[in-house]
């Protein structure tokens, strides 16, 4: 008797403990949402001010806003991030062909198609197509795909130089990179968040040579962003690998 109660007891403490984590992630993640929209005001209001002495097309600013809206939700493992990044990859097409970064272009129009494909993987792409759960890269894929990406970013650099391209090299390895890591977040792999780590530490001084120094700016935040869906996909997979073993 004494056991039953002690196991019904510490059931109940377990249950209590999960409600109150559950609790804060979603008063952290309601704070969040509220501190986007805010900032999102006045990254919108940047093309009308005149104190800062650069200049800020709309195009880019409206891109920024809604390309930090997906990262922020996918780092979060809301599938809602990929259908706001079809805008935001769509207006990206444009301003990095207004920079000459024509690698970066078809990078866009790579992330529209495959983000259609995303959204099904996520919410279908599980065991009996259900919501498909976090996992890892296994090592001979990995080796497989570093094989691959470096050949990959020797024969872009050699077509963005022969099309006068700008900073072809740089170009070319960020593109490479981040078709990798898309492809890899697409399977909702943790690793993914580990190159776009590296692919934002890039991209910020290739975009500020650009001029493009508000989408600059973005890429520094979207490192951080990195950061925490990398944390928060680790977490996601401890736990469903812990919950496998309680099985």
């Amino acid at each position: 008797m004494y056991e039953l109660h002690a196991q019904k007891s510490s059931k109940l403490n377990y249950e209590i403990e999960i409600r109150g984590i559950l609790s804060d992630r979603m008063l952290r993640y309601r704070t969040d949402y509220l501190v986007g929209i805010i900032l999102s005001a006045l990254l919108l209001l940047l093309p009308l001010q005149s104190f800062v002495p650069i200049e800020l097309s709309w195009l880019e600013t409206i891109a920024v806003v809604t390309y930090a809206w997906s990262v922020w939700l996918l780092a979060k493992n809301d599938p809602a991030g990929w259908w706001i990044g079809l805008v935001g990859t769509a207006l990206y097409g444009v301003v990095f062909y207004q920079a000459k970064l024509y690698a970066e272009v078809g990078l866009q129009a790579f992330y529209f198609i495959t983000s259609l494909q995303a959204i099904y993987i996520w919410w279908r792409g599980g065991q009996d197509r259900t919501e498909k759960p976090v996992g890892r890269v296994t090592w001979q894929r990995s080796i497989a795909t570093a094989i691959l990406a470096i050949a990959s970013v020797f024969a872009l650099r050699a077509f963005l130089v022969a099309i006068r391209g700008a900073a072809p090299f740089w170009d070319a390895l960020t593109t490479v990179t981040s078709v990798v890591a898309h492809l890899y977040l697409m399977a909702r792999w943790v690793e993914s968040w580990y190159l776009w780590i590296a692919v934002d530490i890039i991209y910020v001084p290739l975009y500020a040579s650009r001029n493009l120094y508000l989408t600059s700016f973005l890429y520094g935040i979207f490192g951080l962003m990195a950061v925490r869906g990398l944390r928060n996909f680790q977490r996601i997979e401890r736990e469903q690998r812990l919950k496998a073993v309680e099985q």
